[in-house]
């Protein structure tokens, strides 16, 4: 089987250092972008299995990333991490919300869950 392949997208570039830690060492391929923008060019061209975003982002906001990327692939599985989880306005199918600071144990969970 595969490793599967996760597109984390947050704009603080120490957050993606850390979850791309916590992802690749549980055994996920990771890509990784600094803004919603930068990653539909990576999802287009790369497969994608999951998506983890950050909620805000200049330009896209994570809500905003993940409906553009479902409007190709509406079973596309997502992940939002981030400070302001009260903010987030859509209840995206099946996305779930989790606050940073997040655990490594927690934001793999997350992953395994929407994966499964």
């Amino acid at each position: 089987m595969s490793m599967q392949h996760l597109l984390l997208v947050d704009d603080e570039e120490a957050i993606v250092y850390v979850f791309r830690k916590y992802l690749e060492r549980a055994g996920y391929a990771v890509s990784s972008a600094n803004s919603g923008l930068d990653a539909i060019p990576i999802f287009e061209s790369e497969r994608i299995d999951a998506v983890v975003t950050d909620l805000r982002m200049p330009g896209l906001s994570g809500e905003g990333l993940i409906t553009r990327l479902r409007s190709a692939r509406p079973s596309l599985p997502a992940v939002i991490v981030t400070a302001y989880a009260g903010e987030c306005k859509l209840h995206l199918a099946g996305v779930p919300v989790l606050n940073k600071p997040v655990s490594p144990d927690e934001l793999v969970a997350a992953v395994q869950r929407v994966l499964a």
